[in-house]
């Protein structure tokens, strides 16, 4: 489960000959949803390897659809442990070890991989500056960790229509969550209280306004506010009411509307102009948005 390198972690079992379940080739999927994030699925049953490989980040794993069965050595010993539906695994960075998991029916496992750099500058000022150290954790049933991992698996499937910034948001309540409740920290995370001052509300505004054709991240947005990622996401709500990611998709989309009506751009112009990834991309968030597809609400504007 490394964050680099491109090619799929895994591989189709050799065992048929010796009596176990046929396997069938997973379907995989990779999103880099930033440089510090990466969110893995696939769906399989049957018997899959995973390479004895060491994992540079921490790794939750959301197991859905079929039981499952994991079998893994560490440490001189065999070990085993047989996963429920909405069963959640915690892997800190820095873990050495092989796997094979056996599904007896289709099921999906929903991996997402936190570079150790990012938690800490999430929560590492709340920390009080010292490094959070993760416990292993192998069977979480943990409904807050899922409920996250299922609106990270949506926003995926949906193509991510605000960028990074829903990705991140998730992975910084994600990181607060572990550090609280699966770690070493015994401090407990401050909650931040009153909103942003209007001063750096301003500044974020006036730099989200100006970026909207950029891939807008997270950890800028809090950096131009002056504060970590962790305090920032809550305290931008508090003020506008909807989360940072809410609040781009929809500036973006009133955006859209405004270049829409100028007769000399075009719906591609619109959409390059608005930082969605294709024209497809925008005509599908826009449709959902506005209840009418790109085109037709020039249309109707004009």
């Amino acid at each position: 489960m490394s964050v680099s390198g491109s090619s799929s972690i895994l591989q189709r079992d050799k065992l048929n000959d010796r009596g176990k379940p046929p396997s069938i080739e997973p379907v995989y999927s990779k999103t880099a949803l930033s440089g510090d994030l990466i969110f893995e699925s696939y769906v399989s049953s049957g018997v899959v390897e995973v390479p004895e490989m060491k994992t540079p980040a921490h790794v939750l794993i959301l197991r859905t659809g079929s039981p499952s069965v994991v079998e893994w050595r560490s440490d001189g010993r065999d070990h085993r442990w047989e996963h429920a539906p909405g069963s959640v695994s915690l892997l800190p960075a820095g873990l050495r070890r092989a796997a094979r998991v056996f599904r007896p029916l289709p099921g999906e496992a929903s991996i997402l991989q936190m570079r150790p750099d990012f938690v800490e500058r999430g929560i590492g000022e709340i920390a009080k500056g010292g490094r959070v150290e993760l416990m292993q954790r192998m069977d979480l049933s943990d409904a807050q960790i899922a409920r996250l991992m299922e609106s990270l698996r949506a926003d995926v499937a949906a193509g991510l229509p605000s960028g990074a910034l829903f990705g991140e948001s998730i992975a910084t309540a994600l990181s607060a969550h572990i550090a609280q409740r699966y770690s070493t920290l015994t401090n407990r995370l401050e909650t931040y209280r009153g909103g942003l001052a209007r001063s750096r509300l301003n500044r974020v505004v006036e730099y989200i306004h100006a970026h909207l054709d950029n891939n807008l991240e997270l950890s800028t947005l809090a950096e131009v506010a002056g504060l970590n990622v962790y305090h920032f996401a809550r305290a931008f709500k508090q003020s506008t009411g909807e989360s940072p990611h809410q609040y781009v998709l929809r500036r973006r989309i009133e955006h859209a509307k405004e270049l829409l009506r100028q007769p000399q751009l075009s719906v591609i112009e619109a959409s390059a102009r608005t930082g969605f990834v294709d024209q497809s991309h925008f005509s599908k968030v826009f449709r959902r948005m506005v209840g009418l597809a790109p085109s037709e609400y020039r249309i109707r504007a004009l």
